[in-house]
């Protein structure tokens, strides 16, 4: 893999995730209207509360909280609601980050067993939960689904699993990462998305390009329940503000661009597929994010990927992954702020000119 500090020498990037530079960084936040808030006590006021009152606002729910990272808040909730009901069972995706990325976290570090529903290509239905053969006591449903290319639910089928946890009495949790493009591609409300679960969750250095943090929302009886956990699982810091004012601040610059950044999206992937021996899963992307597919040889691929960054200045990816398929090797893209510095024509050429130089080598 390439650093992503290579990153910095690059004046295009397409990827919407490179490190930001420290002082610009502390010279926004200490320049934003929100500075001027109070500061937290260990969450409590300030930014923080300012962000948990703006996000019961749009998901319409009565309580929310910020927490500084997001695996705490959803272990946290995910502890919480197994323990109302005594059920220690949680359904997830089995391509679902809470499991893949997270080195077996959840069920290391608490009382609970995963039910891994779907295959790693789809997001799961409620057939795949009528099949489970028993009740858990809860379901997360991450939108979209990161590691099967970003692919988003059909909403009817979103309601068909809150219709299916309603009447099975399950508390239905929405792992909403990037939940903004989510609400966007379904074209709903974010508070139309939140009426069908209990509690949501929300990430703020994603989609908004904050420095860190998240936010949850659900019933004031499991913000309360959830407290002790984040306590116990270290996620209590001092003082707060600076990812919370980051989160306000993304909040204000971003959300509405989300639908741009997801059309973009779609433009730069029907462009893509033109190109020879190039393909983007989904065809059509269902939000801001994607994978790009490149048949050829992994290591030429890669060598083109660092050609691109010395002599380009462009960072297209900073390595692939393997797929399926042989010798066809991929990587993820997402669409924000810094891919729209260029016009989808132009990174369509600059990946054009990467798979040329791959079989120029």
């Amino acid at each position: 893999m390439i650093d992503r500090h290579q990153m910095e020498k690059c004046v295009y990037v397409l990827p919407n995730f490179a490190p930001p530079n420290i002082a610009e960084t502390l010279k926004s936040i200490a320049e934003s209207d929100h500075a001027f808030l109070p500061a937290d006590i260990y969450g409590q006021g300030g930014a923080c509360e300012e962000v948990a009152t703006r996000l019961k606002k749009m998901f319409d729910k009565p309580a929310a909280r910020f927490c500084v990272k997001g695996m705490i808040a959803q272990m946290a909730v995910l502890r919480a609601v197994t323990e109302f009901t005594g059920n220690n069972r949680v359904v997830v995706h089995r391509a679902s980050h809470l499991d893949y990325d997270e080195m077996e976290a959840v069920e290391i570090l608490h009382p609970i067993q995963f039910l891994r529903a779907g295959n790693h290509h789809h997001p799961f239905t409620v057939d795949d939960l009528d099949a489970l053969g028993e009740k858990p006591a809860a379901v997360c449903v991450e939108l979209p689904l990161r590691r099967a290319s970003y692919r988003l639910m059909p909403f009817a089928e979103l309601q068909k699993i809150s219709t299916w946890c309603h009447v099975h009495d399950v508390h239905l949790h929405i792992d909403g990462a990037r939940i903004f493009g989510a609400a966007a591609a379904y074209g709903k409300k974010f508070s139309e998305i939140a009426m069908l679960c209990d509690s949501i969750y929300v990430s703020f250095y994603k989609e908004l390009k904050g420095l860190g943090g998240c936010g949850i929302v659900g019933s004031k009886a499991l913000m309360d329940a959830v407290e002790v956990w984040v306590t116990r699982m270290g996620g209590e810091l001092p003082f707060q503000f600076p990812y919370a004012i980051s989160a306000l601040m993304g909040m204000d610059k971003h959300l509405g661009e989300i639908p741009h950044y997801v059309a973009a999206a779609r433009t730069i992937a029907m462009l893509i597929n033109q190109i020879p021996d190039v393909t983007t899963s989904p065809e059509v992307p269902h939000t801001s994010g994607f994978q790009v597919h490149i048949k050829g040889d992994r290591k030429k691929i890669e060598k083109a990927l660092k050609h691109m960054i010395e002599y380009e200045r462009i960072w297209i990816a900073g390595g692939v992954m393997e797929t399926a398929f042989d010798h066809v090797y991929g990587f993820d893209v997402e669409i924000g702020e810094s891919a729209m510095a260029l016009a989808p024509e132009r990174w369509a050429f600059y990946i054009e000119k990467l798979t040329q130089l791959m079989r120029e080598d």
